[in-house]
């Protein structure tokens, strides 16, 4: 269960931390002398990087859920445990 509980404390964490750093990595590059397959490579990679992040985004309401399925597990087995 503390598992589950650090998971929710850093994942968003994570999440914050890494779009940060992605956008200012992204804003700071020059392409003025890129091709055009260099410039569809970067418009691929970064549309498939936000596009992670995105499904990223979820994994904390994914990690919410699982908290509150095991809490309601635990909550059967003890009560069963005192039948």
């Amino acid at each position: 269960m503390n598992n589950l509980v650090y998971a929710l404390l850093v994942v968003p964490m994570i999440l914050i931390l890494s779009t940060a750093i992605y956008t200012n990595f992204g804003t700071n590059i020059s392409r003025a002398g890129w091709t055009t397959d260099a410039n569809a490579t970067y418009d691929s990679i970064n549309t498939q990087t936000w596009a992670g992040y995105k499904l990223g985004s979820l994994l904390p309401y994914v990690l919410i859920a699982v908290t509150i399925i095991s809490v309601i597990l635990a909550a059967f087995g003890i009560s069963r445990l005192i039948e």
